[in-house]
């Protein structure tokens, strides 16, 4: 039984939901501290979804999964947990979170479902069509933040997204090279159709290029806010992208929601980084 229920806590993916907290970022860089509450319900909301999602993906890929060397281990895939029972959960915790985001905004409950198409476009088709997959994902983050923005009740500015936007570029680009690197290798011995357009050295190029845009863009941000605090933070995140890069040309990186957690630089940065937006959005004075 406990093994049962650590299996299905798994099949939830509850370490994913740090993507999820982009959702909070438009109210705390607008000070909207009120909204605050009701974008926390948001993202809980925003989370249970994901996971049904990511039942689904994972329900459908189980036969691929088996010959990854890390994925084999998923539930599913592991022959722990059946197909049908993760649809059927799927189906409900799916349905009761459209219900719960139409109370929540109607607005909100059209982005949650948008956001629901594009994951299962992304798990049935686009997930192996080159660029196609990576775009899909970018997708993703950029609704979450718009999700965020309409729970607050404010503007997204353009630089907010396009930073999020090439950033999400770079990071599944990463987790692209990572498994191309992963079938070279042989440690997997079959990988998603869209690696079959993709070579190391394309990849490479891509992440260069995304990498450059979003520092541009972020540097652009921080000259163009009345920012102090935050001025700080332009070496943390380039130290922070050069980290990922490195990650990502190991066989052991490139799975971003895991190596925040994993690797002790990047949550090192990602510290130093909340120290200083905190420092910020509460306005303390800045010494200098």
């Amino acid at each position: 039984m406990r093994y049962t229920l650590a299996a299905w806590i798994k099949l939830l993916r509850p370490h994913q939901y740090t993507k999820n907290a982009l959702i909070f970022i438009p109210a705390l860089f607008a000070k909207s501290w009120a909204s605050l509450p009701i974008v926390g319900i948001g993202f809980l909301l925003w989370s249970v979804g994901a996971s049904a999602l990511y039942m689904v993906n994972d329900a459908y890929d189980a036969p691929l999964d088996r010959h990854h060397p890390q994925k084999k281990s998923r539930p599913i895939a592991a022959g722990l947990i059946s197909p049908t029972q993760a649809y059927l959960v799927a189906a409900f915790l799916g349905l009761g979170t459209l219900g719960g985001s139409f109370l929540l905004s109607p607005l909100w409950s059209v982005l949650i479902l948008l956001y629901g198409l594009n994951t299962l476009l992304y798990t049935f088709w686009l997930k192996n069509l080159p660029l196609w997959d990576i775009f899909s994902i970018a997708a993703g983050f950029l609704l979450r933040i718009y999700g965020g923005a309409v729970l607050a009740q404010v503007p997204v500015s353009t630089y907010l997204f396009m930073t999020v936007f090439f950033l999400s570029l770079f990071l599944a680009l990463g987790k692209r090279r990572q498994e191309r690197l992963l079938v070279e290798s042989g440690e997997a011995s079959q990988g998603r159709r869209s690696l079959r357009g993709y070579s190391v050295y394309y990849l490479d190029q891509l992440m260069v290029i995304s990498a450059t845009l979003t520092l541009t863009v972020y540097i652009l941000y921080l000259v163009h806010s009345p920012f102090r605090w935050l001025l700080g933070s332009l070496p943390v995140v380039v130290m922070g992208i050069f980290r990922y890069y490195h990650l990502t040309h190991q066989a052991q990186g490139g799975e971003p929601s895991r190596d925040l957690f994993a690797d002790p630089l990047l949550l090192l940065l990602g510290g130093v980084y909340g120290v200083l937006a905190v420092l910020e959005m509460a306005g303390v004075p800045f010494p200098l």
